[in-house]
């Protein structure tokens, strides 16, 4: 059960996040309260109260970050949007409002979806999505990418003597400190070890986070970027971010980190990016491909037992109970089935329920349908595609040729990781408030090419 301390560390947080956007200015506030929320704040806990958001440690950071901006007269990025993007997000709102209206009746024991419920789906994943457009917005010169980057690494460095704590005593912070542990206990015990869990709610979370942190790394190390002091310490940074990574114990991070080493130490901007969108068109095939039976499970399968037997049957597990929601997806695919647990399967006999969701978009095919799927990614999209367009967009006139040559760079990897973190969500489910920033950050970078090229084509136009 949740201390007093979780409680106050909710509740006392908004005052956190206006001093550091007081003290530090708009933009390194946003980074920091982002960053800090997501590392050191309960985890799968919030409080609730009658007629507004749960209160958690994503939605109190960006309520107030939102509501400082608003007493200081600030935008948040919706005006810039694209008319077609303020149509997708639109929709995105309403999804939930649509949900309700199509489930109306009761499915076995569960009550129907409300107007009230549509609301509160609605409001939630705006907030969720927020930090995304904050990233748009505030996140926009070469500088603000760099800063970004340099910030993921040494806030990672930071975060790795609690993640070699508790790799090496058992993950326990979370417990000492807020009184509670987040998740099941039994899932962070690994190869005769521990995974560590610090204040991210999961041993998988947090090997993600070092997974990315390490690919940044890399980035920051190939265009000769000092992380610390000097350029001459990135190589141990970089390889110290890896030893953590080893220890995390998880394939799925693992493979990300050494996929994102070879294609940034290796390979050119136009390689990344077909490996970017290879990636962005796996995750939006891997349901199509799923409901048709045409996706190679058995044979995924028979594959992983060959390397290990137990995670073999762990994968063939994942995919026995993704085959069932999905073919309860199905039966309201356009808008889903909503809350309430209505989205996954119970024996209707003794109401017991025998689903295991693990990924994200399973989730997001469930309880929103492919309304509120496909709008989701549209986002993702946007920005990966923005930075190509950005990257080729990039003009001698404003910068030098080595500096265009590492910002093509920075866009390229950028984008890579965004769909690194995608693919995370066939597996697992780790898009949160946090990776919106991180992919909202590269959208910004992108756009603020993009137009200052059309205004630059405009002078001369006019000239």
């Amino acid at each position: 059960m949740a201390n007093s301390i979780a409680y106050l560390s909710i509740v006392l947080w908004p005052i956190v996040v206006f001093t550091l956007l007081n003290k530090q200015g708009i933009q390194k506030g946003i980074l920091f309260s982002i960053f800090l929320s997501y590392m050191f704040l309960p985890a799968s806990f919030e409080i609730n109260l009658p007629g507004i958001p749960a209160f958690n440690k994503g939605t109190i950071t960006v309520i107030s970050i939102l509501l400082f901006l608003v007493l200081k007269g600030k935008s948040f990025g919706v005006a810039e949007l694209s008319k077609f993007s303020k149509l997708i997000l639109f929709l995105f709102l309403i999804s939930p409002f649509l949900t309700a209206m199509t489930n109306t009746e009761r499915y076995l024991y569960l009550p129907a979806i409300t107007f009230y419920d549509g609301l509160s789906q609605s409001v939630g994943g705006v907030l969720v999505f927020i930090p995304f457009l904050l990233g748009f917005k505030y996140f926009r010169d070469s500088k603000s990418q760099v800063l970004f980057l340099r910030a993921f690494v040494l806030f990672a460095l930071l975060y790795s003597v609690f993640i070699l704590y508790e790799i090496r005593m058992s993950p326990q912070l979370h417990t000492m400190l807020y009184g509670y542990f987040p998740h099941s206990f039994a899932q962070q015990y690994r190869a005769g070890g521990f995974r560590a869990v610090v204040f991210m709610g999961h041993g998988l979370l947090v090997a993600l986070f070092v997974s990315v942190a390490f690919i940044v790394s890399l980035i920051l190390f190939k265009i000769k970027i000092k992380i610390i002091n000097s350029i001459s310490l990135n190589f141990f940074v970089c390889a110290f971010l890896f030893v953590v990574l080893v220890l995390s114990k998880s394939y799925a991070a693992l493979l990300f980190g050494v996929f994102g080493f070879f294609m940034v130490r290796f390979f050119n901007v136009k390689y990344i990016y077909i490996a970017t969108f290879s990636l962005l068109f796996l995750y939006f095939s891997y349901p199509i491909l799923s409901a048709t039976k045409l996706f190679p499970h058995d044979e995924m399968v028979e594959l992983a037992v060959t390397v290990d037997p137990a995670r073999a049957q762990s994968l063939g597990f994942r995919f026995y109970h993704e085959g069932k929601l999905l073919e309860h997806a199905n039966k309201k695919a356009m808008f889903g089935w909503g809350s309430w647990g209505r989205n996954r399967v119970y024996d209707p006999e003794t109401f017991e329920d025998v689903s295991v969701t693990d990924g994200r978009w399973i989730i997001m095919l469930g309880t929103k349908g492919w309304l509120g799927f496909l709008s989701e990614l549209y986002f993702i999209f946007l920005c990966v595609y923005m930075s190509y367009v950005a990257g080729k967009k990039l003009s001698i006139r404003n910068y030098n040729y080595e500096s265009i040559k590492s910002q093509r760079f920075m866009l390229a990897s950028h984008a890579l990781i965004v769909s690194l973190v995608l693919i995370d969500q066939i597996p697992n489910s780790s898009m949160n408030y946090f990776y919106w920033f991180v992919a909202g950050t590269l959208f910004g970078r992108s756009f603020d090419i993009i137009s200052s090229n059309f205004k630059e084509k405009v002078s001369i136009v006019r000239q």
